[in-house]
């Protein structure tokens, strides 16, 4: 059981910090790697960090690429057997780590998955996302978190601020003929849109090619969530763009979406 793990920041130092102090606090128990990826770093530059579990690399990112292609240069730097993508505004806890690659190892269906996810307010950020392709239903959110989505259950995709994928199957998507056909620039699985929408093509992507999308209730993580842009902004004006690029992604894979 190993792991790679890789956070991508943008523009909120003390986020990082706080990911990378959780992450030396509760760290995996076996192999892993750590790639920081600083995207559009400018004054906000990370010169040096904390890590003595494995290998350790600093991205530095000129221009906001985007969480996408920082998430997919990233990944292909690893070698281990899942690969563990963050935003910097996520905290892990603890034994968080261990029990999601444990539990995506353990069944070979299972492709991704991804943890319940909590603010600092303990209101609920991804409790899992059901329903089918083309109506996708986000379960619990802004809730008070009570534990009551503690559930192992079959999702259509899972949040992509904490996400975990089978190296494997992060290969297989990545070396899709339909997907090199629409995308043969991308150097990962992460559909390289500019701002959302990135791991929601990934999962149905996953599901097509016959893995399992799992949403992991029994670990919780924190996120802070909208730290990097604010609510209405910039990122969140890319929404359309993206979405118009994953429902041709989707056509051209032959997948139904939204």
């Amino acid at each position: 059981m190993s792991l790679d793990i890789v956070v991508v920041n943008y523009h909120t130092p003390d986020d990082l910090d706080a990911f990378l102090a959780s992450l030396n606090q509760f760290p995996p128990s076996g192999p892993a790697s750590l790639t920081v990826v600083d995207v559009d770093a400018g004054e906000h530059k990370t010169t040096s960090f904390t890590w003595a579990r494995g290998t350790a690399r600093l991205m530095a990112v000129d221009g906001n690429i985007g969480y996408a292609k920082a998430c997919n240069r990233a990944a292909q730097l690893g070698g281990h057997d899942v690969i563990a993508l963050f935003n910097a505004d996520v905290q892990v806890t603890e034994h968080s780590l261990d029990f999601c690659q444990a539990a995506l190892l353990a069944d070979d269906d299972w492709g991704v998955l991804g943890p319940c996810q909590v603010d600092a307010r303990n209101l609920i950020r991804h409790a899992g996302i059901f329903g089918t392709n083309s109506s996708p239903v986000h379960r619990g959110w802004n809730e008070i978190n009570h534990g009551q989505y503690c559930d192992v259950r079959e999702a259509i995709t899972v949040s992509g601020s904490a996400y975990f994928i089978k190296r494997n199957v992060w290969h297989q998507l990545t070396n899709c003929a339909l997907y090199r056909e629409f995308a043969p620039d991308a150097a990962g699985a992460f559909l390289p849109t500019t701002h959302y929408y990135e791991e929601t093509f990934c999962s149905y992507h996953c599901r097509d090619h016959g893995h399992k999308v799992m949403y992991y209730g029994p670990v919780t993580m924190i996120h802070k969530w909208h730290r990097a842009s604010p609510v209405g902004g910039w990122a969140e004006r890319q929404m359309p763009i993206s979405r118009e690029k994953f429902r041709k992604a989707c056509a051209h894979h032959g997948i139904e979406c939204d």
